[in-house]
């Protein structure tokens, strides 16, 4: 086979000695789906009988890199990690720019399925011998950079994929933290560790071979130079992705801030300063840069602030970590963010749940939660978030778990699907209110990546959009959502998505892996991707009410700022819903015609069980 390996290696933890065994993955089946999410999906699918609990043995946790990983295209990074979630109790996912993905592949196989549970604190090994598991009693309890220090040197040259305290103490927004790049959303970190699994370890012995090693070189190297020379690269890699705060704090006023009572900066103290030091602040305190495996564009900014050096913060932890908790100094931020990825948590879903702590505290429901901006407070609770301590134990699961647990909160409680909304205030956004809602992984804004198309107006196929209107953004969000799910398969980073599109990428596909594929074939491998989500979340009980926004958005308008007086109106909203499933072939309540997954060429590759959620009419 030309650049695939044709191979899944499965992993079973229980009992006294590893199970390890490579199965068959068919050119047909690649050439449907390509690698990463779709591929994913598929394989959990093929590796359960109905789903398990998110923390069971039997939950599989797959890791599929995308197609174009090795390839030399710059940006082509990332690899998929999916599992049921314990976030939200439907498929978990996340995407991370990771050498582990590349590590794979070099090991001979496309991707890894793993089952079952250590009998004790482990580190599973996989190279071109195979896989091993060795004992991890010393790295228990570590946090994540610690851990990594000591395993460089236990195995060098490996790969590395490592949970922290949050992950081991089973907190449902724990990430994987893979060479300093976090797989964040959905809790993927506490199905690790409820596998006895502190860290996956890689290293692979061969290069996946091109179809046509000249021509795949050359347009690498030209899709590259394309994507550098873009007027976005050079923003990024100067100031990284909190730029971003120009259009969304000052341009349209759709930063939420104070637990989404704000949508902008302006109650920070000296506003004007403050977004300048916010969304500015690499170049003053950069100390080195951390790019994701195979990137060529370097957003990354590695900074050194409070005594500690941390890899961001990204525009979406400046968010969760900053205003939305009531903090504006950019040094306060970075810190929390730099406690976050050593102790394993995702910062979106950390940020927005310790914001409802404290309204919860204003409003008299909880007791001894901190202040807005009381920053020692607030990072004394993000460790006990980490470790179970007290008001932390509470809050350990996110924001859905913690209105559960106590019945009283919800009103204020930012999530979709159980899954906390990161930094686009969809009232001011309303594609971006249609993707959160159907969102197959929950609150989350790169499923559908509909905030960018809305914020310039144009992107890929679209122009002329108008992100106050309604009109059309159903279908818009299925498209977008099978773009968005290219990106996912191919292991592209969507930061490249106004270069690397289906249309230019289709020709380096083929030199590849010799498929006649055309960009269309591309798009639709996003289409199957989103499909078969939707299969598996429905298997997972997702009604079609749960497509839907949190109270605040429906009832409180923007007060403030560009977008002042925008909110969600419910009857628009579930219109265009309705739109978005007519569009994908889904019945009135959501769910996938069979004929659908027929056309899809979906229906002969998945097993009865999953077609039985399926719609025959």
């Amino acid at each position: 086979m030309a650049w695939v390996n044709g191979k899944v290696l499965h992993i079973n933890l229980t009992g006294e000695d590893l199970e390890a065994s490579a199965s068959e993955l068919s050119i047909e089946t690649l050439r449907i789906l390509g690698g990463g999410r779709g591929l994913a999906a598929l394989l959990y699918s093929w590796s359960v009988e109905e789903p398990p609990e998110p923390l069971s043995p039997h939950n599989p946790l797959v890791i599929a890199p995308g197609l174009l990983l090795g390839s030399k295209l710059t940006t082509a990074s990332k690899t998929v990690v999916m599992a049921r979630s314990p976030k939200t109790g439907f498929l978990g996912r996340s995407s991370v720019g990771a050498r582990m993905g590349l590590e794979i592949r070099r090991a001979g196989y496309d991707a890894v399925v793993i089952k079952g549970r250590a009998s004790s604190p482990s580190v599973l090994l996989i190279d071109c011998d195979g896989a091993r598991i060795e004992p991890a009693q010393d790295l228990w309890g570590l946090k994540v950079g610690e851990a990594r220090a000591r395993l460089s040197k236990m195995y060098p040259g490996y790969a590395d994929a490592i949970i922290g305290p949050a992950g081991e103490r089973l907190s449902a927004m724990a990430t994987i933290d893979a060479n300093g790049r976090q797989a964040g959303r959905t809790g993927t970190g506490a199905v690790m560790g409820s596998k006895g699994l502190k860290a996956i370890m890689v290293k692979g012995c061969k290069d996946p071979a091109p179809s046509d090693p000249g021509e795949a070189r050359r347009l690498a190297l030209e899709l590259t130079r394309l994507t550098h020379k873009h007027p976005s690269s050079k923003n990024l890699i100067e100031y990284g992705t909190p730029l971003m705060m120009e259009l969304t704090n000052k341009v349209h006023g759709v930063f939420p801030s104070l637990n989404w009572r704000r949508s902008t900066i302006s109650w920070c103290p000296d506003p004007e300063r403050r977004h300048e030091e916010l969304s500015r602040f690499a170049p003053k305190m950069r100390v080195a840069r951390n790019p994701c495996t195979g990137c060529w564009r370097v957003c990354s900014q590695v900074v050194k602030a409070r005594g500690v050096e941390t890899d961001g913060p990204e525009y979406e932890s400046l968010y969760s970590l900053g205003p939305i908790v009531g903090l504006c100094d950019i040094e306060e931020v970075a810190y929390l963010n730099y406690l976050a990825d050593e102790l394993g948590l995702d910062t979106i879903s950390l940020g927005l749940t310790i914001a409802w702590a404290i309204e919860a505290g204003e409003r008299g429901i909880l007791k001894n939660a901190p202040s807005w901006g009381e920053f020692e407070a607030i990072a004394r609770l993000v460790e006990d978030i980490a470790y179970r301590r007290g008001l932390g134990d509470l809050l350990a699961d996110g924001v859905n778990k913690a209105v559960e647990k106590i019945g009283a909160g919800d009103e204020f409680a930012i999530h979709s699907k159980g899954l906390e909304l990161p930094a686009y205030d969809a009232r001011g956004l309303k594609g971006m209110a249609v993707g959160y809602a159907v969102s197959s992984r929950g609150g989350d804004h790169l499923t559908s990546g509909m905030y960018a198309l809305e914020l310039t107006g144009k992107l890929w196929k679209f122009e002329g959009v108008n992100r106050l209107s309604y009109e059309g953004k159903g279908i818009m969000v299925k498209a977008m959502e099978d773009l968005m799910a290219y990106f996912d398969s191919m292991g592209i980073c969507k930061f490249s998505r106004y270069t690397l599109t289906p249309e230019n990428v289709a020709p380096l596909v083929r030199a590849l892996t010799g498929w006649d594929v055309t960009p269309g074939d591309l798009v639709r491998m996003g289409e199957r991707a989103v499909n078969l989500e939707r299969l598996l979340n429905i298997s997972m009980g997702l009604k079609h009410r749960d497509d839907w926004l949190p109270k605040r958005l429906l009832e409180e308008p923007i007060p403030d700022g560009p977008s002042q007086g925008e909110l969600v109106d419910g009857e628009k909203l579930r219109r265009e819903i309705q739109a978005y499933y007519q569009a994908r072939g889904w019945s009135p309540e959501g769910r996938p015609y069979r004929a659908q997954l027929h056309i899809l060429d979906l229906e002969r590759l998945l097993p009865e069980w999953l077609l039985k959620h399926s719609e025959s009419g």
